[in-house]
């Protein structure tokens, strides 16, 4: 696999709690491509060349830059202020639309579904998505 739409192509349609596996993650991380999904009904997963995850409960945006996940700063000063408007932003979307989870971003990305076999009121589980870190400005 050498792109992000091939990484994509192979996640969609996997069932939720299966979404990758161990090599799929490593593989992401050589590649340094990010898969972004939602889990349970509070976080946002980050696989591959971004490990991490953060409570997204109701939505809201998180932000990437090309060293990973932009963290802000308590003290809300001029310097973070400034870092954080050169991130990109990611619109975590809870609830909106026919999916559960979905994701909103400029990040040239491809997106995949992750099914739910017991779906709670006809939503889709969730759209998650797949782009290349190195591509981050």
């Amino acid at each position: 696999m050498k792109t992000i739409q091939d990484f994509a192509a192979l996640l969609d349609g996997r069932e939720y709690k299966k979404e990758m596996t161990e090599d799929e993650i490593i593989q992401a991380r050589k590649l340094g491509f990010v898969i972004v999904f939602g889990c349970s009904d509070d976080r946002t997963v980050f696989h591959g060349a971004i490990e991490e995850e953060r409570q997204t409960v109701d939505g809201g945006t998180l932000y990437i830059t090309e060293k990973g996940l932009f963290e802000d700063c308590p003290c809300n000063c001029i310097y973070s202020q400034e870092a954080k408007e050169k991130a990109s932003p990611i619109e975590v979307r809870w609830c909106k639309g026919p999916y559960v989870w979905s994701y909103r971003t400029e990040i040239p990305h491809e997106s995949f579904e992750i099914i739910d076999n017991q779906p709670a009121e006809n939503l889709k589980f969730c759209q998650g998505m797949v782009f290349d870190l190195k591509g981050i400005e």
